[in-house]
């Protein structure tokens, strides 16, 4: 499968800034015991620099409620619609709008205030987000996101005052209100509505947007959802009803964990983020973490209906993420290795010293390289192309023990 341009990440600009910060460090390969590692790496050709190339100490627990919410939103990811199995051609990532939620302020960036400002006071504990568009053809969207409050009765009392707030909803970057009016959701009564129309200014062509946010008490859950349309907002509306229908099944498979046991949630329950080599500290972010397979998928920036497929083929168990790498645990060689060869990009570069069968792309704001480890395949990305070899190196070495 073609790549399209990775997530640089939100911490791009960042990045581009502090390039210091991932300036190539000069290394020595080091002949580690034995002659050749999986996919004939030579290990004594191995330059990983003075990345680590051992595990890091256990994760240990969240250690607070704080840290266990968000770890509760990974976890969270599992019981997630995708907007593309809502909607076929809602495959083009919404990175700023997808991942784990983070406060009551992170659900106004998401749905406009003061949504989230009337869910304080109503004993929040977790929350996840995804969030796709059209890549082409008329503009439709999709954010999805599923709160995990403390009881029923909070859900309920949340939504109210949710509702109840939402005369008006100022956007992300916007400092004028829109008006709302109420509307009604096919097939699910139970759902309050609030319908509102606005002019997208970029990217370009832009044009007059019809949206309908959806507001629905499942349980202990809330289940929110915008979906926009340039079309009509019956469209829209007909995308909520299709989300909920798929959503609320979904959402009643997951177990939640106990309010009084968010703290002692562990945060790498079988270490693989310990064998993952760490971000830049500007890197970090309340992402990070281990998901499953339906879980990883909403922070993949490639086409998820492709991936899904290719999860299930190669029966991926669990995913490490961090925003300069993804570790992909299969149960074979084989499995990992259909995975690191559907992976491929427009502008392929030289490979990686000792390591033939690793692949390497350029893109306009840095680099990335696949590679296997045994049952693992793992992408890297980075600004500086050596500093990124030597990244893949210590990756290799961590994950094989080599």
């Amino acid at each position: 499968m073609t790549r399209r341009a990775r997530s640089w990440a939100l911490a791009v600009a960042v990045a581009a800034l502090t390039v210091a910060c991932s300036s190539t460090v000069a290394g020595t390969a080091v002949k580690a015991p034995g002659t050749d590692g999986s996919d004939g790496v030579d290990l004594a050709l191995l330059d990983a620099g003075n990345f680590p190339t051992t595990p890091r100490d256990p994760l240990g627990t969240a250690g607070d409620v704080l840290r266990g919410g968000w770890a509760e939103g990974r976890r969270l990811a599992s019981a997630v619609v995708g907007p593309w199995e809502v909607d076929r051609d809602l495959t083009d990532y919404a990175q700023i709008d997808t991942g784990v939620v983070k406060d009551t302020d992170a659900v106004n960036a998401l749905l406009g205030i003061p949504m989230g400002d009337a869910l304080r006071g109503h004993n929040v504990l977790a929350g996840f987000s995804s969030s796709r568009h059209t890549e082409k053809g008329p503009y439709k969207g999709l954010l999805n996101i599923v709160l995990e409050l403390t009881s029923p009765a909070d859900a309920t009392a949340a939504v109210a005052d949710m509702v109840a707030k939402g005369a008006t909803l100022t956007m992300p970057f916007d400092s004028k209100p829109l008006p709302t009016q109420p509307v009604s959701i096919p097939r699910h009564p139970e759902t309050a509505a609030l319908a509102f129309q606005w002019t997208e200014q970029y990217p370009a062509p832009g044009g007059p947007r019809f949206s309908v946010t959806a507001l629905s008490a499942h349980g202990q859950y809330l289940l929110a959802q915008t979906a926009t349309s340039a079309d009509t907002a019956d469209l829209a509306a007909q995308l909520v009803a299709t989300a909920l229908d798929l959503q609320q099944p979904m959402v009643d498979a997951f177990k939640p964990t106990p309010p009084d046991r968010m703290a002692d949630l562990p945060l790498d329950p079988d270490g693989l983020m310990a064998h993952t080599v760490a971000p830049r500290r500007e890197n970090e972010s309340i992402n990070d973490g281990v998901y499953d397979a339906h879980g990883a998928l909403h922070l993949e920036s490639d086409d998820p209906v492709h991936l899904q497929a290719l999860f299930k083929s190669a029966n991926v168990q669990q995913v490490a993420y961090v925003l300069e790498t993804r570790v992909y645990q299969t149960p074979d060689a084989g499995a990992a290795a259909r995975i690191v060869n559907d992976m491929t990009g427009p502008h392929q570069v030289g490979g990686i010293t000792g390591m033939p069968k690793a692949k390497c792309f350029n893109e306009a704001l840095g680099y990335w390289c696949v590679a296997r480890a045994d049952r693992y395949a793992y992408e890297m990305q980075n600004e500086q192309e050596n500093a990124l070899h030597q990244m893949m190196a210590a990756q290799y070495r961590m994950l094989t023990g080599k």
